[in-house]
């Protein structure tokens, strides 16, 4: 579109926006748990993350702390540690603009997403559509801004990708809802469509298994609706029988798992029958990751520049992603606004 033109974002034809599929209970409740992080109050919590990679395991710790209130201000930061060095992630937003910087050896990779414009383009356009009485138009129950980055951005991602199912159970004694999800086919051949592959990586995920609290924790008297668990698993792994040395790597994975999720997998291989499918592939199926948020707990609203990134890799050009966003909404930014994403 030419300089002159308006500002003004410009909804793409329906074909090409994002199809919601068909929402279940455990869709509504992802959704319920994704508003509660969002506006919610204010806390804080410990992260751990285990990784599981050709038998040996990678354990990352960290923080994350959230403002809620709808002001999408978080800061997530992670260390990760393997025997070749220190891997690190943070993300952080104050709801204007949204950072992540990854660090894996030498390498630092960042990436950037304009939230507030994000929110301006996206609500632009979906009030054009409605001066023109389109029925199918509908606005979000979230900002876009707040659906960006951390636990948000993953429980919405989990929802949008994968078929889930919902049960419930218990977590070392503590009620919980249990989600799990199979990732749809239509994803998978996607995905194996823009990787030009014809076979399914053995360390991506196509499985998850979400553990959100039916209450809150005694202790702190909060945590109601909050994960605490994500599971993620691969494709069944088919290992010969008589070749003990080929089986150790998956044994390793399943004793790892077996110390950590015992009572999880009881219930998620108890899933309902017309399941039973992906329950049974369950079984044969390594952990590739599991996250965990612990020690939850309210805090007061931190000040905002507790959620600003401060960039000390001046010398490290970064990635603006916002237009990728802005497509989930089915919505293309003109040229204009494409060259202010990029100052």
């Amino acid at each position: 579109m030419a300089d002159g033109a308006s500002p003004q974002s410009t909804p793409l034809p329906q074909s090409t926006a994002v199809q919601p599929k068909t929402e279940g209970p455990a869709d509504r409740l992802i959704a319920q748990t994704i508003q509660r992080i969002a506006h919610g109050p204010a806390f804080d919590a410990k992260v751990r993350q285990r990784v599981w990679v050709s038998g040996r395991e990678i354990l990352g710790v960290g923080t994350y702390e959230q403002a809620g209130q709808g002001t999408g201000q978080f800061n997530l930061q992670v260390t990760m540690l393997d025997g070749d060095g220190k891997h690190t992630l943070q993300q952080v937003s104050d709801g204007r603009l949204a950072w992540t910087r990854e660090q894996i050896g030498e390498q630092i990779s960042l990436r950037r997403v304009d939230v507030g414009r994000l929110d301006q383009w996206v609500n632009d356009s979906l009030a054009s559509l409605f001066a023109r009485g389109n029925p199918s138009a509908d606005t979000a129950p979230l900002k876009p801004s707040v659906r960006v980055g951390g636990w948000t951005e993953m429980m919405d991602t989990i929802s949008a990708e994968h078929d889930l199912t919902l049960q419930s159970g218990q977590l070392e004694g503590r009620d919980v809802w249990i989600v799990k999800g199979t990732l749809r086919d239509d994803v998978r051949a996607q995905r194996m469509k823009e990787w030009g592959r014809q076979d399914w990586p053995q360390l991506c995920p196509t499985q998850v298994v979400v553990l959100i609290a039916r209450k809150d924790d005694p202790e702190a008297s909060f945590g109601k609706g909050l994960p605490l668990r994500i599971e993620y698993w691969g494709d069944p792994v088919h290992t010969p029988k008589s070749d003990d040395a080929e089986q150790e790597p998956e044994s390793a994975v399943a004793n790892a798992h077996d110390s950590l999720t015992t009572e999880n997998s009881r219930l998620v291989d108890e899933a309902p029958s017309r399941q039973r499918p992906s329950s049974q592939r369950m079984l044969n199926c390594p952990l590739i990751s599991l996250i965990e948020l612990y020690s939850l707990r309210p805090i007061s609203p931190p000040p905002i520049g507790r959620f600003r990134f401060e960039n000390q890799d001046l010398d490290v050009d970064f990635t603006n992603e916002t237009d990728r966003y802005l497509s989930r909404y089915g919505i293309a930014i003109t040229e204009r606004q494409s060259r202010m994403l990029r100052r």
